[in-house]
Formats: structure tokens, C-alpha cells, sequence
């Protein structure tokens, strides 16, 4: 009931889908969750295989990605099925996201709950159909192992073998907004149904065809049969209430998600430079948890690993190649003053807290091939006599030149 009706807001609630794509913007963006790994080789036939991990053929890993983490926040959990296609070129190996309405739950026994095989507290295979049942009718379900399926959600406590939606605190909550909008929205329209109405001796209505009462419209002119009066009812108007109204419920909702207010409703009216600050950090550490205590430990490493492995056995890669992950690369939330971050990451490399690399590995490049590009452009702009003023070895910050620069000339 929670999943249907999540879903349910989820396609026709404007608040409910504006908060679950900020969470899915904000953990995996446009750039998705991706390996930076210590060899080169392996890097680059990681970057070429999630052009094509799609099993469908349409999407490639940041669309993937993107899909799963929807599909967990709404839903409460996804599964992974990590099918090896022969026939594909490169490494075998596609992946499939599938929601939990393709998991069987009829399939109960001595070592089976809800279509999830159990051996103690640990799960090895689901029984799953390989058609959404809901579209395509009765299909039977089919036993997938659990190293060639991954279950994808956030435990809610101890134990937890299931997923619940993430938008289960705020149900009530988007359904009463929504409402609220709506009567609103009639209330406006009712009142904008500016009529008259004309009593005659006889009570002949010459307006309407047949007799018929016309409809009540904005100009129209209604006349009504002797002795008989009208009178409207006088619902409250929503006045000075409505906007503080409409705010405490965006804020209750967005309270009960972990984002921002702001984020949810686009309203920045009342943000100071602090205020915001404050919030994106906090937002912050939400996203990371997301980032690194979910989806890196329960799809991304795992897929890794399959991958590693099924492309040596296909001989992509060398038997001895080194496929570790040197970090996993994911968006990060900026704050305001992306000049204050800098400068700080400027003082953290000199005083030897950090490196570099530390530092230009979050972007998702390499340090390497930064001070090659780096080398390159300066080495192209002496050869034309360039002095630009983004060079460091020729000016200061302050656009003044270097002693170096100075002795030169």
C-alpha cells in the first residue's frame, strides 16, 4: 500500500516529484557515481563499457544509475540483475534495473519469505519475473541467484531485509497540500463566476434554448421564474493564512526528506548567505550518506567486481591487471561561495593537510593528466610568445609580474 501510493504522488503530485528529483539530482546528478581506478587500461575499459551496460540498449550507467536511485526512493528498493550477454562485444556483462513489483512475494516455504531465499540472516537468491506483471499479465517467476542480483535499499533498522519508500513520512502530508492547492485553485475559479440575474413578471428566459438553465459563466445573464431568489454559499476565503499555510507544509515535507526548503519549493524570499550555508551543509552530509553508505557498498562495488571479473575471463583486461578502485567519484554539493572552497583547498594542500591529487581527484580527473594539459598549454603558449595572466610563473595574483618574469626580460 505504501509503494502504490508513494507512486501514486510520485506521477501526479508536482511537490512529491520535485523532492525526489532533488534528492536524485543532489547524490547522483549528471556526472552519476563513477570508479577512478589506479590503472590507466582499466580505466578506459571501464569508461567504454558503461556506454553499453544497459541491457535494454538505451541507457548508459548515468542514466542507470539514475533510474535505481528513483526507483529505491519512491519504491523503497530496486533490484540489479547482472545478466552476461555472450553475444555483446567488449565485456559481457548488462545490467537490468527491475522495481520490487517484479519480485514474486507468493513464493513462500521452509527457507523462502516473500520470494526472497534465505540461508540464516543471509540472502541468496529472489524469485523474480522477468515481465512486470502488471503489464503483461500472468508470467511465472524465475530463481535468480544472489551474486548475479543485487537488492538496492536503505534498512530501516537492524535485521531489515526489505525497503520502504522514502516518501512514507510525508504521504499524508502531499496528499493534504495537494488538496489544499486544488480547493484553493476552485475556490479562485468559483469566485471569478461573475453572474446576473434577472427576475421577470412571467419568468420567461429568453437566453436559454428549451428551457434549459445555462450554465454559470463568467457575463452570463440568468433569469429567474417569480418568487424564486438565489443565494451563494460563502466558503472562507483563504486570505493572509494560505501563504504561511503553504510554507509550514513544504517545510514539514521537506524536513521529513533531508533537503532544504528551499530546494523543494524554489522559494528563496527569506535565505540569508548564513542561512544557506548552514543548509547545504547539512544537505551535504545527508547526500554523502546516501552516496557512500548505499550505493557505492550495495550497487556500484559490487558491479565493479563482476565486471573485473567477467572481463578478464573474456580477456578484456590481463589476468594480472589491477582493477582497484582508487576512489569513487561522486557530485558533491556546492555551496554558495565556490571562491571561500577553493581557498580553502588552496590552504589545506600548502600546509600539507591534503594533496593535490586528494584534491583534484574529487573532480574526477587525474592529477597526471592535469599537469600534462598544464605543461602543454604552457609550453604552446611560450613557443608564441604568450604572456597570459593565468600563468603563475610569469604573473602573481595580484596581476603584477614574478621576479622570475622580471629577470627574463
Amino acid at each position: 500500500m505504501l509503494r502504490a501510493r508513494a507512486q501514486h504522488e510520485f506521477a501526479n503530485n508536482a511537490v512529491a516529484r520535485r523532492a525526489v528529483e532533488s534528492l536524485t539530482n543532489a547524490c547522483w546528478g549528471g556526472d552519476g557515481v563513477t570508479a577512478l581506478f589506479l590503472d590507466r587500461a582499466v580505466q578506459r575499459a571501464w569508461d567504454r563499457w558503461t556506454a553499453v551496460c544497459d541491457a535494454g540498449g538505451r541507457l548508459d550507467w548515468v542514466a542507470l544509475g539514475r533510474l535505481l536511485l528513483e526507483t529505491v526512493i519512491v519504491a523503497g528498493e530496486a533490484f540489479v540483475v547482472l545478466q552476461v550477454d555472450e553475444a555483446a562485444p567488449g565485456v559481457p556483462l548488462r545490467l537490468q534495473i527491475l522495481g520490487p513489483e517484479h519480485l514474486d512475494e507468493s513464493r513462500t516455504d521452509g527457507s523462502t519469505l516473500a520470494g526472497i531465499r534465505y540461508e540464516g540472516a543471509r540472502s541468496v537468491g529472489y524469485w523474480l519475473f522477468p515481465r512486470n506483471p502488471a503489464l503483461a499479465g500472468a508470467v511465472d517467476s524465475v530463481y535468480v541467484p544472489a551474486e548475479r542480483c543485487l537488492h538496492v535499499y536503505r534498512p530501516l533498522a537492524p535485521g531489515a531485509m526489505r525497503g520502504v519508500s522514502w516518501l512514507a513520512p510525508v504521504l499524508i502530508a502531499l496528499r493534504e497540500l495537494d488538496e489544499y492547492l486544488q480547493t484553493a485553485l476552485t475556490r479562485a475559479k468559483v469566485g471569478a463566476l461573475f453572474s446576473g440575474f434577472v427576475r421577470t413578471p412571467d419568468g420567461s428566459n429568453p437566453l436559454a434554448q428549451n428551457g434549459a438553465v445555462p450554465a454559470l459563466e463568467p457575463g452570463v445573464m440568468v433569469r429567474l421564474q417569480p418568487g424564486e431568489d438565489i443565494e451563494f454559499s460563502e466558503p472562507p476565503d483563504a486570505g493572509a493564512h494560505f501563504d504561511p499555510f503553504v510554507r509550514a507544509q513544504l517545510r514539514r515535507i521537506a524536513a521529513g526528506l533531508g533537503i532544504p526548503y528551499e530546494l523543494l519549493s524554489g522559494d528563496l524570499s527569506a535565505v540569508t548567505f548564513a542561512s544557506g550555508r548552514h543548509g547545504l551543509l547539512e544537505f551535504r552530509r545527508t547526500v554523502e550518506a546516501v552516496q557512500y553508505a548505499l550505493l557505492v557498498p550495495m550497487f556500484c562495488q559490487p558491479v565493479v567486481e563482476r565486471w573485473a571479473a567477467l572481463a578478464a575471463a573474456a580477456g578484456v583486461l590481463p589476468a594480472d591487471a589491477d582493477a582497484t578502485v582508487r576512489r569513487w567519484v561522486a557530485p558533491e554539493v556546492e555551496m554558495l561561495d565556490r571562491r571561500a572552497e577553493v581557498l580553502t583547498d588552496l590552504l589545506r594542500v600548502r600546509a600539507g593537510f591534503t594533496s593535490r591529487s586528494e584534491v583534484v581527484g574529487r573532480t574526477g580527473w587525474r592529477a597526471e593528466d592535469i599537469d600534462r594539459e598544464i605543461a602543454d598549454d604552457n609550453a604552446r603558449a611560450d613557443a608564441l610568445g604568450l604572456t597570459l595572466d593565468s600563468d603563475p610563473r610569469k604573473t602573481t595574483q595580484q596581476g603584477q609580474p614574478t621576479p622570475a618574469a622580471e629577470a627574463e626580460q
